[in-house]
């Protein structure tokens, strides 16, 4: 298996397809009521880079940064089932980071559910740590804050 990393558009059937499948999961965990579901549009207009992860044609992962002030927000990460174990959120992961390390961001947070315990453990995994909160979020009883510092010469 060869996978590629290109540039995706948030409002590309195919990437519309894999963030309807996030939300359809994040959904049946917290109620949509408590999930912070940023929608393809608003990915464009706050100028997010998302990146596709393709097997040949096949378009099986996503994620996206956005930048603020002074840090980079990880969005809508999500990997097809059957390619997960492959490496793939890493490596999206990976190049979102080194492409807000270019952008001058030092800090690089997210926000995820008390669920998602795959994705905890991923981003710990990845060198990401418990914070309060950042941003404009608000305080609720599901979600969770992590932030990785990246040096000027990412690992």
């Amino acid at each position: 298996m060869t996978i590629s990393i290109k540039r995706v558009f948030p409002t590309d059937e195919r990437v519309m397809s894999l963030i309807d499948k996030l939300n359809t999961y994040q959904i049946s965990l917290y109620g949509v009521e408590r999930c912070n579901l940023e929608s393809p549009q608003s990915l464009v207009q706050n100028k997010a880079l998302m990146l596709g992860a393709y097997d040949g044609q096949t378009l099986v992962g996503i994620g996206a940064i956005k930048l603020a002030d002074s840090y980079g927000e990880i969005k809508r990460m999500y990997v097809e089932e059957a390619y997960r174990g492959s490496s793939i959120a890493e490596n999206i992961l990976r190049h979102l980071e080194e492409y807000a390390r270019q952008k001058g961001m030092l800090r690089i947070c997210l926000e995820t559910g008390n669920k998602h315990h795959q994705a905890l453990r991923f981003y710990q995994k990845q060198g990401y740590s418990q914070i309060e909160r950042f941003g404009d979020y608000s305080p609720n009883q599901v979600s969770m804050y992590f932030e990785k510092t990246v040096s000027s010469t990412l690992q």
